[in-house]
């Protein structure tokens, strides 16, 4: 195979010149060196020898995160997207007076649509309130509705809204389905919501883990008995109660906090209490919630053996879980 060498000349650009590196007789080095054809090699003369120069590989777009796009799954994305999209709402929520944590002010939040017969509409704990408010629920036709406090959960962020749908007219009737057992470590998710007050912002991100303690937030009403999942979205104000979907369309988190000082951490609240809160909902059942008046943490197994961890009882807990 005679292999071109390549050489810049003014005003000319690239040539090839008359040296060439012989690596074997009789055979002309090209693209249907893989393929068998040579049609989509161009042509170069050089030293009375037919050669080929080798088209130049097309390198796929790139997202911010350095991952590279691919044309199927950006249809996917935008179908599924689209769906969806119906089923989001941008919340208004006054807070009439000042009451534990909250301050009477007015701030605005994300919520999603999880059951349009029943009006249920999904959002996080700190868009609810713990007190006396009055919201409004604006959905994808611009079309706002009164919309009252249905439940508040005492330990996890997360709340629920009723509206009435007989009242919309042009919305589309659309909901996210809860997927609690769709959050894995690696899964490409997109955070849908009213990130930063602007409506409909659409922020993608990977599941980075999905076993991190609680966030400490610092409030009088704190997560607790669960674990967080971990992503870089860069989520920031208005955002919070958004779902974060899948490439199936499911709601698999909340998106509910975001570390303070950095540009991308955001923490999604796992959601099998959610779905398990919402079938009693819907059955217009009592919520039970009770405390056993301890809050449980993850550690790892080497720091608790510093303890008093014993190997038998780190066997039992490989076992149980």
């Amino acid at each position: 195979v005679d292999f071109p060498i390549c050489a810049m000349s003014p005003g000319s650009g690239l040539t090839f010149g008359p040296t060439s590196l012989s690596i074997g007789p009789k055979t002309v080095l090209g693209p249907d060196s893989c393929s068998g054809e040579k049609n989509n090699a161009e042509k170069r003369p050089s030293c009375g020898k037919q050669q080929y120069l080798l088209p130049t590989a097309v390198k796929r777009r790139r997202q911010a995160g350095g991952t590279a796009t691919d044309a199927s799954s950006s249809c996917k994305w935008a179908k599924v997207i689209e769906e969806l999209r119906p089923a989001i709402v941008a919340l208004r929520v006054t807070c009439l007076r000042s009451f534990e944590d909250d301050h009477a002010a007015t701030l605005l939040g994300t919520g999603f649509i999880v059951d349009h017969a029943c009006g249920l509409i999904l959002t996080g704990r700190r868009v609810v309130g713990v007190g006396p408010v009055r919201a409004t629920a604006t959905f994808d036709c611009c079309e706002e509705l009164d919309v009252e406090v249905l439940y508040r959960d005492p330990v996890h962020d997360f709340g629920f809204f009723r509206f009435d749908p007989g009242k919309l007219r042009f919305t589309p009737c659309a909901e996210v389905k809860l997927n609690p057992a769709g959050l894995q470590v690696g899964s490409e998710i997109r955070v849908v919501g009213n990130d930063a007050g602007e409506r409909l912002q659409i922020l993608s991100g990977t599941i980075s883990r999905i076993d991190r303690n609680v966030p400490e937030t610092g409030t009088f009403y704190s997560d607790e008995h669960t674990f967080y999942a971990g992503a870089g979205t860069g989520t920031s104000g208005g955002s919070s109660g958004s779902p974060v979907v899948n490439q199936e369309g499911c709601a698999i988190a909340l998106n509910v906090s975001g570390r303070v000082g950095t540009a991308a951490s955001s923490f999604f609240l796992p959601l099998h209490h959610v779905a398990h809160t919402l079938e009693l909902l819907r059955r217009s059942k009592p919520v039970p919630r009770g405390t056993c008046l301890a809050t449980f943490i993850f550690r790892p197994f080497g720091e608790l053996a510093r303890i008093g961890l014993t190997r038998r009882q780190e066997n039992e807990g490989m076992v149980a879980h």
